[in-house]
């Protein structure tokens, strides 16, 4: 089986977000979530944790930003019912650590806001996957602050578009300490509840290459 994969992405196909990766002159072609499919970009090296799947004799790859991220769709593909399509929603709508957080807080009706995804469905993922979830040690931190939080709130969209951001500008090869300053800036100065996922990564890039150009500037 496949588990990791670094390459060049030589195309991606929006229809059905799969993407195809030449590693070692063998090109792979996996399907993603949508935030990571819009993260990446055609002829940049990518590097992609794998989920080998295989129904009836035929194997399908899924790739994911993490390992962490690739372990919770395999949880998520142990609830009675759900496939590999709805799972990839799951995450895409909501990200890996936000779902968790959900389902620890046993909340149904912000799970389903995932496409394809119902009331009973979120429901059954809430009662298949809490104890599982609690297992997670990727999750400790969230169950401390739960614990310690027990109202805290899920995570609102402006943190999970920042989260995405961050995400991005990782893909595109940017190094945290080399935004974590502007994307502090941008996020304080624009209203991330109202801003779509490629419009304010457009803007952020746009000013962390002008704060790199004045830095060269400077020089």
């Amino acid at each position: 089986m496949i588990g990791f994969l670094r390459g060049k992405l030589l195309s991606k196909n929006p229809e059905n977000l799969q993407c195809v990766v030449l590693a070692q002159d063998v090109g792979y072609e996996l399907t993603l979530h949508k935030k990571l499919f819009l993260n990446l970009i055609p002829d940049a090296e990518v590097s992609l944790f794998v989920h080998t799947h295989m129904k009836e004799s035929v194997f399908a790859f899924y790739g994911f930003a993490s390992e962490e991220e690739k372990q919770f769709f395999r949880v998520l593909l142990s609830v009675s019912g759900l496939g590999p399509k709805s799972a990839l929603s799951l995450l895409g709508e909501h990200g890996a650590q936000p779902l968790a957080q959900l389902i620890l807080q046993k909340n149904s009706a912000e799970i389903s806001r995932a496409q394809g995804i119902g009331k009973k469905t979120a429901e059954r993922i809430v009662l298949e996957l809490k104890t599982k979830v609690e297992k997670l040690a990727w999750l400790s931190k969230i169950q401390d602050n739960l614990r310690h939080n027990p109202e805290s709130e899920a995570p609102t969209l402006s943190q999970s578009l920042r989260e995405d951001l961050s995400l991005a500008l990782v893909h595109l090869g940017y190094q945290p300490n080399q935004f974590k300053q502007t994307l502090d800036s941008f996020c304080e100065k624009e209203d991330l509840g109202k801003v779509s996922f490629e419009a304010a990564l457009k803007r952020l890039l746009a000013d962390l290459s002008g704060r790199i150009a004045g830095k060269h500037l400077s020089n």
